[in-house]
């Protein structure tokens, strides 16, 4: 136990469809896509109100098939393993009225210091019953209810036996998992392997601390323990630990402090007193002392340092940034001006085409807001992670894609941008990719304008790649599938109402577009890796080290390279460039996402 407790925790090819908006008309009249500006902002606004309160309801169901078996019912495990048995303080309806009663939205948006930086509590809650759980929100096995991550994580801390016997610790290795599980009696044995967490009463037991710190040569096995015993950690923390009260003004130290230290004032004392004063309403269950003594420290916390404590404004929109999922929401919008504008390209109904422009213009409204929004919180530009330059890049390409359909007032470009927003913001929605917590980044990631430029001149150029990705596809579907409604659907998408030129026409100005798109991606990622070598020359001291990351990206280039060249020498380029477009797409996936994730080089701090 002494050892656990010293442990410390560590769309799809329709989508390239469009019709010209120079079609788009009003009373018979061509209607100028400008003009289309003030409506869309507007809507966009209304939208994204919407939006955001539909977020606050979405509930995530558990995919078909992956049922959990019917709970046993809790077993006091600790006294089978010779502990003292913990009772918890409140029955089970005590426990779910009492958080059911609780309001806590405006104590989640109170400040802590945790991992380097300031963040709201809610934020805090979240990476901890992660970190813990595995998941941000926790499901009683036996209740089967849900409860707030803010709920949960000062339960947590003020009520840890109720949690003694039930499945809360996450063991993600199933070898490591299997082991533990043995441990417990078998008529309960099967129900907590399934359920893939273990009750904190068994980690203390002899046999459950051989099997996390006995000797072993399995690195997935080490990895798996050291993940336990982080999420043991986690569960151990006390309040007493909690850095809630911001520096002083006068202080020389940017450090914040807990409740319980040695230096505090005044302010500080009253605030521990309603924070103890909760603790004991909280072992009651007294709904109306505990509301009171949140309400207090709502009040008090923000006061103590008021000139050093986070804006309203900051921890409202962090609150925002968690309750619409990073604002990845914006997948529906995005989803509903593709649907839009898919269904326009057959039927050529005008009112069509503006709705889905107005929604895909709300699509990237909430996508800029979740950009910005990530930045602020951050106090950088986000773009220094896997999550960040994932959503970055979907923002580049969407970006690049709009401008596009009303320069050259073909919506095919619209509806590109429409399917790949979709498709990149459900990716995030609903994938928990690597580093999507915000943090701060590695010190290298900030020694130079030159990386700063060099990262975003790449990421610009993937963005290229994949909007040509999309434009690719739109290409094939029109060369093998030459119908007339497919012809008809294509020509909508380029103006070309009058589809009695042909095919060859019309994939010709396909490919034109196509071309241009591709060369902008080869001259961008072009500078941006000499860019890279130029800053890779003032940071390791050498220009080419053929790191995994510079190897690969160097390959990608040559594939645009050849794209770009091979034109000239075969009989069907522009079917040619199609295809080596859908090659490049894929392997600068594996450039911007596989190598980091899988290959171990200088780059793996991004």
């Amino acid at each position: 136990m002494g050892v656990l407790c010293q442990t410390v925790s560590s769309s799809t090819s329709q989508a390239f469809h469009s019709t010209s908006i120079a079609t788009i008309t009003h009373s018979g009249g061509i209607m100028n896509p400008i003009k289309l500006l003030p409506v869309s902002v507007c809507l966009c606004l209304c939208g994204l109100f919407l939006l955001t309160h539909l977020a606050h309801a979405q509930v995530r169901q558990e995919p078909a098939g992956n049922t959990l078996p019917k709970a046993p019912a809790p077993m006091p495990i600790a006294a089978a393993a010779g502990q003292s048995p913990s009772t918890p303080i409140m029955s089970e309806q005590q426990h779910d009225d009492f958080a059911e009663q609780l309001d806590l939205s405006v104590f989640s948006q109170l400040a802590v210091y945790d991992n380097g930086r300031a963040k709201i509590f809610d934020t805090y809650a979240r990476e901890m019953i992660v970190n813990v759980y595995g998941k941000t929100r926790y499901r009683d096995m036996y209740t089967k209810r849900r409860y707030p991550p803010t709920f949960t994580w000062l339960d947590l801390l003020l009520n840890k036996s109720w949690y003694a016997d039930r499945p809360l610790i996450y063991v993600e290795i199933l070898e490591l998992r299997r082991a533990l599980a043995k441990l417990l009696p078998q008529e309960v044995e099967n129900g907590f392997l399934q359920w893939g967490r273990l009750p904190p009463s068994l980690l203390l037991t002899e046999e459950a601390q051989q099997i996390l710190n006995g000797s072993a040569s399995d690195l997935r096995l080490i990895k798996g323990r050291n993940q336990v015993l982080s999420a043991w950690a986690g569960y151990q923390v006390l309040p007493d630990s909690v850095q809630l009260v911001s520096p002083s003004p006068q202080s020389d130290s940017d450090k914040w402090l807990t409740l319980f230290g040695d230096d505090a004032n005044t302010q500080v004392l009253e605030t521990r007193l309603a924070f103890m004063e909760l603790a004991k309403a909280w072992n009651e269950a007294d709904v109306t002392n505990a509301q009171h003594a949140i309400d207090k420290l709502v009040e008090l916390l923000p006061s103590i340092h008021a000139s050093t404590y986070p804006s309203v404004t900051l921890r409202y929109a962090e609150s925002l940034y968690n309750r619409t999922h990073k604002f990845t929401i914006g997948y529906l919008a995005y989803g509903i001006a593709t649907l839009l504008l898919l269904i326009a390209m057959g039927t050529q109904r005008k009112w069509l085409i503006r709705w889905g422009i107005v929604f895909l213009m709300l699509g990237f409204v909430v996508h800029t807001a979740g950009f910005a929004v990530r930045g602020l919180i951050s106090g950088r530009w986000p773009i220094h992670n896997q999550f960040e330059s994932f959503i970055a890049l979907a923002w580049f390409a969407c970006l690049i894609g709009i401008g596009l359909m009303f320069a050259k007032r073909q919506w095919m470009f619209g509806a590109a941008a429409a399917a790949l927003g979709t498709t990149a913001l459900l990716f995030a929605n609903t994938v928990e990719i690597p580093s999507h917590d915000v943090a701060n980044v590695a010190g290298i990631l900030a020694t130079s304008r030159i990386l700063y430029i060099h990262v975003n001149v790449v990421i610009a150029a993937y963005a290229l790649i994949a909007l040509g990705f999309f434009i690719a596809l739109f290409y094939l579907g029109v060369y093998y599938f030459k119908t007339d409604a497919a012809m008809r659907m294509a020509s909508a998408g380029l103006g070309e109402m009058d589809k009695s030129q042909g095919p060859q026409k019309l994939l010709h100005d396909l490919d034109k577009a196509h071309v241009v798109i591709l060369q902008l991606a080869f001259w961008l990622l072009g500078v941006g890796i000499l860019l890279g070598a130029y800053w890779a020359d003032h940071a390791w001291g050498r220009w080419w080290g053929w790191d995994p990351k510079e190897t690969w990206a160097l390959i990608t280039w040559i594939i645009y390279l050849i794209v770009i060249h091979l034109r000239f020498g075969v009989k069907k380029p522009q079917l040619v460039t199609a295809w080596l477009s859908v090659i490049g797409f894929i392997v600068m996936l594996w450039t911007h996402w596989g190598v980091n994730l899988l290959l171990a080089g200088l780059h793996s701090y991004a």
